[in-house]
């Protein structure tokens, strides 16, 4: 699937504006894409939001140690975000290119370590979404903020 200009020029944006550290740009790009074809923007957003809370609880259970307070609790919340990921994902792709879906099945719906590590790492990517539309909307001009890690 070619992607629109637009869309293209989203994703190079977001690209600098993360410092050159997205690790999922090209999906990133298919996943606005499609929602964009669909017209469903609170979709894109769900998943947006998602992929932002996933790689908070990500970055904060690789922080814990085991035996911490509330551990399980963040286990649960990480698994519970790649559940509803997974399904938000699969609800933008209902009607999207055999392509698409096939793309999106073997890399991040499948129920394997390496769907796993790649819905963080796109999650990673979704985040940095996420702070560029709160900066957007707070009426910031799009200049990176802190680092995401």
């Amino acid at each position: 699937m070619r992607l629109s200009p637009d869309t293209e020029a989203v994703v190079e944006y977001l690209q600098v504006y993360s410092g050159n550290t997205l690790r999922k740009a090209n999906d990133v790009g298919l996943i606005l894409e499609v929602a964009a074809q669909r017209n469903v923007p609170d979709l894109a957003n769900d998943i947006i939001f998602t992929g932002s809370t996933l790689w908070r609880v990500y970055r904060l259970w690789k922080r814990l140690s085991p035996s911490a307070e509330g551990y399980q609790g963040v286990v649960d919340t990480f698994s519970e975000s790649i559940t509803t990921m997974r399904q938000l994902l699969s609800r933008l792709l209902e009607e999207a290119s055999e392509e698409v879906q096939q793309r999106f099945q073997e890399t991040y719906l499948r129920l394997a370590e390496g769907a796993v590590r790649n819905l963080v790492d796109l999650a990673h990517d979704l985040s940095w979404l996420r702070q560029l539309q709160n900066e957007m909307r707070r009426g910031g001009r799009g200049s990176a903020g802190e680092e995401q890690g």
